[in-house]
């Protein structure tokens, strides 16, 4: 149980069985980091290494993953919750429209971190996964907990999947604006395949149940006010929270939320914090470093870089040991009107509950092994610093939801964004914006005239970062997001620009064509040859060209038509995008297009 020896990675979970690919998935996440946005498609495409994170990704890789499951992708998270990346990454263009902010009731906070993920096999037939876990998608350094399973109609013991459906159905209607109707209808969907389904428990669990909270008929306040033993797993704590655990609950947390509750809520409780060397793991994550941000139970925030982040509550009942696992702090702001998910598990108490997590034996590095005795202080007021980030906070979501616009026009050869708001909230503080893809030296002050001059169709963008100082009684506080924004006016063709951009050299296409017809020979010939052929020293552009460019291309091209995999599909979509407004392809050579030409005469044949 909780076995620290025992390492599981999100991007293990996003891979598709054996015979079966993605055909849809929707998660939830407090915060989002955008680099991490990216390596989700990585994962899907089950490409090797996507485990290493997208700066180890074959670029060509990356951006056919990317086109190919951006639009089938729908990540929801807090309103406000987007962290700026420090350096924007033109690829963010083909997965932007996959992401949902989420405004819940006043005081609340969207806080569920769950993937919920269909495959289709060759024959059509569905299967669904679910992983629910701690961690946000971000690229921190933090002890989380993840639980996967598959459905599976022969597993021992099932758990219906219905309450996870109804929670997808729920979020379609607490996002900031309006979700493109084409993902609301694959939401849909995926709800009515996933409604009469059933997960398999994970052993030794014998009984499963999906509890969402905060959404009409989620769950309460799972632990009985008494048990034979309790254990609670969470960065945050509160008073009252504490008061309801059962009598001689071990509880394990931090330092400064253990100091927090103060050691006269805390007595009769064992308190337990992670021993300094297991404080931050030896894994730093993938994509960029950004700190995570939760929110405490009083509704004050702190950031958490590394250290404990897991969120388990586990009890024994006599023979029974019961586990609750999933987004809920020990806090009455996460059973108490937060938007949370977890998942209950039960079963036999020697392998599943409370006992099963604190046993320490020499069979394996337990959890135990990592922790050690604390003795909190008495209890700390909140400090200001709280306050003023909670302000900023809830600035920020206001900001996300008062329906903020990009529009974009044409200037001379560049264009032109200018910033507005329907009815935006009264600011706090000192706040700066500017889009994303610009540089922060072309901050604009809110109040200030908000256009961004002499702009390339690449630096069009609907993501707005606000970056806001607030300042009382000698305490400054910073916090800086990225708000989603509608953006009004943009060429149709801006995505298909950026590809080109992207692909803008002759042997950057043959590679992507080379990954589309799945010939990892194609890779390999075309930059053995292109050596020497393309922009090299003494190179005639003329003569040769032609026939290197049909050696390299036309098996290829006829083992993808005998094998009737999509793979063509796939390169006339990528060679439609590549065409220039004129229509003409890039330079594969003088006789590609008739190559090309003869290829789909045969498809449309069939």
């Amino acid at each position: 149980m909780l076995n620290p020896d025992t390492r599981h990675l999100l991007t293990d979970a996003l891979r598709p069985p054996t015979g079966w690919r993605i055909d849809a998935a929707v998660a939830t996440t407090y915060t989002l980091d955008l680099t991490n946005l990216l390596l989700a498609p990585l994962s899907m495409a089950a490409y090797d290494h996507a485990d290493e994170g997208i700066e180890k990704a074959a670029p060509h890789e990356l951006l056919e993953a990317i086109r190919r499951y951006a639009d089938r992708t729908t990540v929801f998270c807090q309103a406000g919750g987007i962290h700026v990346p420090s350096t924007y990454r033109k690829l963010i263009v083909f997965a932007e429209q996959s992401i949902v902010e989420v405004t819940p009731p006043t005081g609340r906070t969207f806080h569920p971190k769950i993937w919920v993920l269909r495959f289709v096999n060759t024959d059509g037939a569905f299967t669904h996964r679910l992983a629910c876990l701690s961690r946000n998608m971000t690229g921190d350094r933090s002890w989380d907990t993840v639980l996967v399973t598959d459905e599976d109609a022969m597993a021992d013991h099932q758990m219906p999947a219905a309450p996870a459906a109804q929670f997808l159905e729920a979020l379609l209607e607490m996002s900031a604006r309006p979700v493109p109707q084409g993902r609301v209808d694959l939401i849909r969907d995926v709800v009515q395949t996933l409604r009469g389904t059933a997960f398999a428990v994970p052993r030794p669990f014998t009984n499963g149940i999906l509890q969402p909270l905060g959404t009409p008929g989620g769950a309460s306040w799972p632990m009985p006010a008494e048990a034979d033993r309790a254990v609670v797993i969470s960065p945050f704590l509160d008073v009252s929270t504490v008061r309801r655990l059962p009598s001689q609950t071990t509880i394990v947390s931090r330092p400064e939320a253990l100091d927090r509750v103060g050691a006269v809520a805390l007595a009769g409780h064992q308190q337990l914090v992670l021993q300094p060397h297991a404080d931050a793991p030896p894994d730093a994550g993938d994509g960029d470093s950004a700190d995570e941000t939760e929110v405490a139970g009083d509704g004050s925030s702190i950031e958490i870089k590394s250290g404990l982040h897991a969120k388990v509550l586990a009890w024994d009942v006599g023979p029974t040991g019961t586990l609750l696992t999933g987004s809920a702090n020990a806090t009455s702001a996460a059973f108490g009107g937060n938007i949370e998910f977890g998942v209950l598990l039960s079963g036999p108490a020697a392998q599943c509950g409370a006992a099963a997590i604190l046993r320490d034996d020499d069979s394996a590095t337990g959890l135990m092994r990592l922790l050690q005795p604390y003795a909190a202080i008495e209890g700390q007021p909140q400090d200001l610093e709280y306050e003023l980030e909670r302000e900023i906070e809830e600035f920020h979501a206001a900001l996300a939801a008062s329906q903020p616009e990009f529009h974009v026009e044409a200037i001379n050869d560049g264009y032109e964004l200018s910033l507005r708001w329907t009815d935006p909230p009264i600011p706090v503080g000192d706040s700066r914006v500017r889009p994303i893809t610009v540089k922060p030296a072309f901050e604009r002050a809110l109040g200030d005239s908000r256009i961004w001059s002499g702009l390339g169709l690449s630096d069009l963008t609907p993501f707005l970062a606000v970056r806001t100082k607030l300042e009382r009684d000698g305490v400054t506080v910073e916090r800086c997001s990225a708000l989603s924004t509608t953006l009004v006016g943009a060429p149709e063709d801006r995505a298909r620009s950026v590809l080109r951009e992207l692909l803008s050299k002759i042997e950057d296409v043959l590679r992507y064509l080379a990954l589309l017809l799945r010939d990892p020979g194609l890779d390999d010939v075309a930059s053995t040859i292109l050596e020497t052929t393309h922009d090299g020293p003494g190179v005639d552009r003329g003569g040769s060209r032609g026939w290197t460019d049909d050696l390299i291309l036309v098996e290829p091209l006829v083992r993808a038509y005998a094998r009737d995999d999509g793979s063509l599909e796939r390169v006339e979509r990528l060679l439609e995008d590549l065409r220039d407004d004129e229509g003409r392809l890039p330079d594969l050579g003088p006789d590609f297009d008739d190559l090309w030409r003869v290829v789909s005469l045969a498809r449309g044949g069939r």
